[in-house]
């Protein structure tokens, strides 16, 4: 919605209708911290914000001006205290030529942006949600329950005018630290919304309203942040004002899980015990804080709290009932740096509950993240940072076609980094043919540790490419969809479907089979993903049963191919690469698997996909299942073919059928698989594939497999290539080179 106009506006638009007067392709305006009350968004008398800038440029379009135009922001901290939201008005007219598009991606470039955002030429321009607080004092009488290592350190100041409520706190170095407490295991299991704690963990605070617990709800695969809303200290029971995503009780044994502790209590004065630390008190207005920064006197400085968990959002005309949305065209940014964004809290079951994407691993349609194109076409971000943020970095929502996010960093980040979501489980497809390219996306996933870096969820054609994903919580890279049409209402995912496009028929017939699932994948959108070339390390750092690569649920011809995949260390890894329920028809091709742990196997399968010419070599251990493990569901027809396995010392099985409960779609069976060509190696036990090959080969499978040394011309260094004599190349597999798998040239 445009802002309304005050007569200080109104004096802004005139000017600009003078220049455009004047000048009759006036292109560029500029935007300066320093900017003054009389500008004209010259680079000599620049606007003081963006929104005025993006109001003046407006009344020029109103004028007649229809050339492509730039916003320069120059040099320093540019604050938006509320969502910047750009429509129609600002995007090119309707009725350009739409180019012909590629199987994947975005196709060429060629058009200029209609509107560009840009830094300043060698200038670092910051797009802030933060607003200053100020009149820090050093606390002379330490409040009840406040650590007696804490007393002496701690400043309070009010909560800046105008904000209600705040969950992140930021200083000149990043993102600060709730106070949290050390936590602890639920002493039985509750219900969703109910919580068996130890004695003396939880309190009924005053200000109960302001305390959030992180619990770890039974599965090993989420983590919720969930208000409290009545504690009871006699009965040791607790009740949250919204719902978990599973029943909250203790997590099953071999769940990853070295500090015991599953519930953790944020945001208490009891807790403040490390420098960084903060707390605040809704009902008092004040701000507690260690400084980790101080000034010369102790006192903090440069501390922001943020006023939305939204920068900047895109936006066309959505139909959501409708077939037809109408997107906002050519809209790029460029060199800007986003951040201090809040993140976007439960805070009750009707904004929460069947608004999960996949296992509530984000919300569907909702404002989390700094930038966020709803509704956007041919839109650009190049060269930008997304950092130091309490949620995530970019989402393409709902329609979202030929969009491309090249070259940017998201960093520091408390949820995920690039989201595709389209449209629910329907007939409506507008989300595809975007393009994820050469960005370095690390160390997300800081408060929501299940969020990934990058997510595909009912969203296709997609060109996802030479990127460097490290460092996070759980899993780099996910292509799922993961609802069943039958789902309920309240159920992960359930108010998503579009039920009136969805027959009958096909909700009577869900289960996970490879027939049901033909049927089905028509209106599960996440396909034809082509997924390449990236690079992914130290991966699924915080929680369980995650993996680098994540396909689940999704729809045909997905292909992950040419990935280097090394050095996930953490023993919560199952597997590298992992198609899971009810998933089909996907490519693995090519991608190097290096020391990484992956306790169940390197690459896993439940369904019929392909699995070709991929290196899996230096395992950290033996794995569980197999070094490729088919899983849970029939998988004939399967081709496994030219891939090389290392084994690790202690030997393992090559291949794993792990049923794993009855199915209807009958057992894993790895006779079925059409299986050849494979190359299997173990430094000291010749023995060690011998009676898979005899059982193969009794059924005319793996009868030109070999057991022999690859040859490599140095896998420690990353080398791939095979030395002179190698049995790979009898084989016809293709050498693979992981210098060219990751960032490129920037």
């Amino acid at each position: 919605m445009t802002p309304k106009l005050t007569s200080k506006k109104l004096k802004r638009v005139a000017c600009a209708l003078l220049l455009s007067l004047q000048v009759s392709t006036a292109t560029e305006l500029y935007v300066s911290v320093d900017g003054g009350s009389n500008a004209d968004g010259s680079l000599a008398m620049p606007y003081a914000n963006l929104p005025d800038a993006v109001e003046a440029l407006r009344a020029l379009r109103q004028a007649g001006n229809v050339e492509p135009a730039t916003i320069y922001l120059r040099e320093g901290r540019h604050s938006l205290n509320q969502t910047l939201v750009l429509g129609l008005e600002d995007g090119r007219p309707t009725g350009a030529e739409v180019p012909t598009i590629e199987q994947y991606g975005a196709g060429e470039t060629t058009e200029p942006a209609y509107l560009t955002i840009a830094a300043y030429p060698g200038e670092r321009a910051v797009l802030s949600a933060g607003v200053p607080i100020t009149g820090w004092a050093r606390l002379d009488v330490a409040p009840e329950g406040l650590p007696a290592n804490a007393v002496a350190h701690v400043w309070v100041a009010d909560m800046p005018d105008g904000l209600d409520r705040f969950y992140t706190l930021y200083d000149e170095q990043g993102r600060l630290n709730r106070a949290r407490d050390g936590g602890f295991a639920p002493t039985k299991t509750g219900d969703k919304k109910t919580l068996h704690f130890p004695a003396g963990s939880l309190k009924n605070w005053e200000n109960i309203q302001d305390v959030e617990i992180q619990v770890r709800p039974y599965r090993p695969w989420v983590i919720n942040m969930l208000p409290l809303a009545v504690v009871d200290e006699v009965s040791n029971v607790a009740t949250t004002a919204v719902s978990a995503t599973y029943e909250m009780g203790a997590l099953p044994a071999w769940v990853h899980n070295p500090t015991g502790s599953s519930v953790w209590v944020e945001n208490v004065l009891e807790s403040l015990d490390e420098p960084g630390e903060w707390v605040v008190n809704t009902q008092t207005r004040k701000v507690y804080l260690w400084p980790s920064d101080p000034a010369g006197d102790g006192s903090p400085r440069g501390i922001l709290a943020p006023t939305t968990s939204e920068l900047i959002r895109v936006e066309g005309v959505i139909d959501y009932d409708g077939a037809q949305d109408t997107p906002v065209v050519g809209i790029a940014f460029e060199g800007l740096t986003f951040t201090h964004g809040d993140r976007w809290a439960w805070t009750t079951d009707e904004t929460r509950l069947g608004w999960g994407l996949q296992h509530d691993w984000e919300m569907f349609d909702r404002p989390t993240a700094l930038l966020r194109f709803r509704g956007a076409e041919a839109c650009r971000v190049t060269q930008c940072r997304f950092i130091d943020s309490g949620g995530t970095g970019l989402r393409l929502d709902l329609h979202a076609q030929r969009n491309r996010i090249e070259d940017s960093e998201f960093a520091n980040l408390g949820e995920a980094g690039i989201l595709l979501a389209g449209y629910g489980p329907g007939t409506k497809d507008v989300n595809h043919h975007n393009v994820i390219l050469n960005n370095h996306i690390h160390h997300f996933s800081q408060i929501t540790w299940h969020s990934p870096g990058i997510w595909a969820w009912q969203s296709g054609h997609n060109h996802i490419a030479h990127n460097l994903i490290q460092n996070s919580g759980y899993t780099a890279v996910m292509i799922t969809n993961r609802v069943e049409p039958d789902r309920p209402l309240t159920g992960e995912g359930g108010q998503t479907i579009r039920q009136n496009e969805i027959p009958d028929s096909v909700k009577a017939n869900v289960t996970e089979t490879y027939e049901h699932w033909k049927v089905r994948e028509k209106y599960n959108h996440a396909r034809h993903n082509l997924l390449e070339y990236n690079e992914i390390t130290h991966s699924v750092q915080l929680l369980s049963d995650g993996n680098a690569i994540y396909v689940s649920g999704a729809g045909t011809g997905n292909i992950v191919r040419y990935n280097y995949i090394h050095d996930n260390l953490e023993h919560s890894l199952p597997a590298a690469i992992r198609c899971d329920d009810d998933q089909h028809e996907t490519l693995i091709f090519g991608n190097v698997l290096y020391n990484n742990y992956g306790f169940a196997a390197g690459i896993a399968s439940k369904g019929v996909n392909d699995i070709i010419n991929n290196f899996i070599v230096g395992p950290l251990t033996a794995p569980k299942r197999g070094y490729i493990s088919f899983e849970w569901v029939r998988v004939t027809g399967s081709e496994v073919r030219h891939n090389i396995v290392i084994s690790h010392p202690e030997g393992g099985k090559a291949y794993g059928e792990s049923p794993i409960q009855k199915t209807e779609d009958g057992d894993p069976k790895v006779e079925q698989t059409d299986m050849d060509s494979n190359l299997y190696y173990h430094p000291a036990d010749p023995e060690w594939v011998k009676a898979h090959l005899l059982r193969m080969q009794a059924v005319g499978k793996e009868t030109r497999s070999v057991f022999a040394d690859p040859l490599f011309v140095d896998s420690a260094s990353g080398d791939f290539s095979f030395q002179p004599g190698s049995a790979a190349r009898l084989l016809g597999i293709e050498a693979l080179d992981v210098s060219r798998m990751g960032l490129g040239p920037r």
